[in-house]
């Protein structure tokens, strides 16, 4: 009974394994092909809403309702590499992703 259990063990482990290799994505393709179709507002939502507020509202961090008006596209996108103030850099963010909120939150004025 042991030996079934270990050969049933063995058996999972390898199917596990398999699946894990299928469902790896090329080298290259990370997390840029699944938010090559996310929307500003998601990325926002999922990496600045936590701190900015569901709603640009602010909470730890500043307000961003009106951040437009004051910094215009390249200033926000090297806020968001770099940080600024309280704020670490969000270098984690892809590239395409920093871009579409830089561009998206310098429209908010």
């Amino acid at each position: 009974m042991h030996k079934v259990g270990s050969a049933t063990l063995a058996c999972l482990v390898l199917l596990l394994a398999t699946t894990a290799c299928q469902n790896a994505e090329a080298p290259g393709q990370g997390a840029s092909s699944t938010t090559e179709t996310a929307g500003p507002q998601d990325i926002y939502q999922r990496h600045c809403a936590n701190c900015h507020g569901g709603n640009l509202q602010g909470g730890f961090g500043p307000a961003l309702k009106k951040v437009g008006a004051k910094y215009d596209k390249d200033e926000i996108l090297q806020i968001i590499k770099k940080g600024k103030g309280n704020m670490p850099s969000q270098d984690y963010v892809s590239k395409q992703d920093q871009a579409t909120l830089a561009q998206w939150l310098s429209e908010q004025k």
